[in-house]
């Protein structure tokens, strides 16, 4: 019986000792930190003065160590139908405060002062655009005054200054400034126009239409590879109607062999623009929008949004694109993540997405990716996530301080749309 234990024990000395040495040489395993940050979230207010669905923080956007806000509602439908006139609010960090801006609009006559709102003449903010340095917004909806002319709006000396000089521009989606000219995509009531303006916005000339199926509306101006495009609606792969698409390249590219003033009409397909989106649309025809387009490595990045609303979008994915007819969808470490926003900060893109895990819960997600990394899906990592009653609509970057504004849909409005987060960098970064 002795000799039974001292083989036992003399086995059991050898495991121990194996184990010891295999513990020494392998790696120490990783601690995975918690990125839920939800605890740690701080809810700076809710700004707005109109009601819920109205309050959607459709952009935020950092300017001058300021945060933009943008909000309203311009669709004819509920919720919250044709909200303006809306005030323009910024978030001022250092003070930790709202504010209001003025908005100033010049008179024709000099013996008249300028007339100054609290607000623009719009029904909703839709976005903020930097344009040579200089803060813009395009009138997204104009009111009370017609439709011969569409309003822009500039950013000079602490207030705005209101220009209601674009034809027929009664909705301004987008504006761009490419060499010396500004861009101004609209929607007319006859095409999707395109814009330009040579003398930094004073005078305004049609440059073309895009033959586009669909709502006759140009949403999006961006630059990619040294060529400027406006696209408008476009339709995803499906069994009911062609896929053949038009995008209109304003400058940089030759048609016939020489460059028209007009532009030049390219035909792309929405198997190839719109990669993968074949479930998940809604609507017949289900007309989508490139939003958010971002230009990072030499990549064209956008969301994939499906037209809802009016002028409203859902997220369908993230598309990057190498080139114009060469585009494949992003597939996230979890593949349902819904992307909202994107931002760019020197090597690094973030992506803010969200997940709905139950009726009226959502989980918001930030990812981020950088250098070469877009080729790649796996180079996606998580950088936190938080939970809330609904989603956030869009966010911003400052000084490594991450800023949300929530928002809806028009089936799930909640109170909380509108709040505004913050997450310090020490929050998620320890």
């Amino acid at each position: 019986m002795l000799g039974v234990n001292l083989v036992i024990f003399k086995k059991m000395s050898l495991l121990l000792i194996l184990s010891l040495f295999l513990s020494a040489s392998m790696p120490e395993t990783t601690v995975t930190a918690n990125k839920d940050v939800t605890s740690k979230m701080e809810k700076l207010g809710n700004p707005f003065s109109k009601s819920a669905y109205a309050r959607n923080v459709w952009d935020m956007q950092v300017f001058e160590g300021k945060i933009y806000l943008g909000h309203g509602n311009s669709s004819n439908d509920g919720p919250a139908p044709n909200a303006g006139p809306i005030p323009i609010y910024y978030y001022d960090p250092g003070k930790n405060k709202f504010v209001v801006q003025d908005v100033v609009t010049p008179t024709s006559s000099s013996s008249k002062k300028a007339k100054i709102n609290k607000y623009v003449d719009e029904e909703q903010i839709d976005t903020f655009k930097i344009l040579n340095g200089k803060l813009y917004i395009p009138g997204h909806d104009a009111r009370g005054e017609g439709w011969q002319y569409g309003n822009y709006y500039k950013l000079d000396n602490n207030q705005w200054i209101k220009y209601r000089n674009i034809p027929k521009g009664v909705h301004v989606y987008d504006m761009a400034y490419y060499k010396g000219e500004l861009f101004a995509a609209i929607g007319s009531d006859t095409a999707p126009d395109v814009l330009v303006s040579k003398d930094d916005g004073n005078t305004w000339t049609k440059l073309g239409s895009i033959d586009a199926f669909g709502p006759t509306r140009a949403y999006t101006l961006f630059e990619f590879k040294n060529k400027l495009y406006a696209v408008s609606a476009m339709l995803p792969d499906n069994n009911m109607w062609s896929t053949e698409n038009k995008i209109l390249c304003i400058r940089g590219c030759s048609g016939g062999g020489a460059e028209k003033a007009e532009g030049f009409q390219k035909t792309i397909y929405g198997n190839e623009m719109l990669p993968g989106i074949t479930k998940k649309v809604t609507n017949i025809p289900p007309y989508m929008r490139m939003v958010r387009t971002t230009v990072f490595n030499d990549k064209l990045l956008y969301i994939a949004g499906e037209i809802y609303n009016d002028h409203q979008w859902k997220p369908q994915s993230l598309v990057v694109a190498n080139d114009i007819d060469d585009a494949r969808r992003v597939s996230f470490p979890n593949p349902n993540a819904m992307p909202m926003d994107i931002l760019v900060r020197g090597k690094t893109i973030y992506v803010l997405t969200h997940i709905e895990t139950s009726p009226g819960q959502y989980t918001n997600r930030v990812y981020k990716t950088s250098g070469s990394d877009l080729d790649s899906d796996a180079n996606w990592t998580e950088v936190f996530n938080f939970k809330e009653d609904t989603f956030a609509r869009s966010f911003e970057e400052l000084n490594g301080d991450f800023y949300f504004g929530l928002g809806s849909d028009t089936d799930h409005v909640t109170d909380s749309t509108g709040m505004i987060l913050k997450v310090k960098k020490s929050a998620y970064s320890s």
